[in-house]
């Protein structure tokens, strides 16, 4: 038997409860990329990649993105926004709170809205800090609600 999590139940709806068009996130992704100072070969990992939203710029313009993901209805939305799946893009399947890769392998790691839905983000953190490059990027977007702001 399948085991499924709540985005498995809205991963339908999903994209239609976010803010960010596809003109957003070009911006984004053109930020992304200027702040990185990004050569075509630097690396990107989304854990808790979801349906892509944040890193399909990045995908479509040729750098190498791996998106990991607790939910495979999230996953199978991603695939569906792209007529072939690009030799750029390596989506997995897993806990992306347990980052399965090995040390300094991103030169950019993205989080986007998904630190609260880990077990430990302390772990989560060292973890991201372990698969990082030296010199490489951690960019977190997230809301944040008192009183865990100050724990945070």
């Amino acid at each position: 038997m399948k085991k499924s999590n709540y985005y498995d139940y809205i991963a339908q709806i999903y994209d239609q409860t976010r803010w960010l068009t596809e003109s957003a996130a070009e911006e984004v992704a053109d930020f992304i990329l200027k702040i990185t100072c990004a050569t075509p070969e630097i690396s990107f990992l989304e854990p808790g990649v979801g349906t892509g939203l944040n890193v399909i710029p990045l995908v479509k313009r040729g750098y190498p993105v791996t998106g990991i993901d607790a939910s495979q209805e999230m996953l199978d939305q991603f695939r569906q926004k792209l007529n072939v799946i690009p030799s750029n893009l390596n989506l997995i399947h897993g806990d992306a709170s347990q980052l399965p890769f090995p040390d300094n392998s991103f030169d950019v790691v993205l989080t986007v809205h998904m630190i609260h839905s880990v077990s430990d983000w302390r772990v989560f953190l060292d973890n991201i800090d372990r698969v990082l490059k030296p010199k490489g990027f951690y960019l977190n977007c997230q809301w944040i609600t008192p009183p865990a702001r100050r724990e945070f």
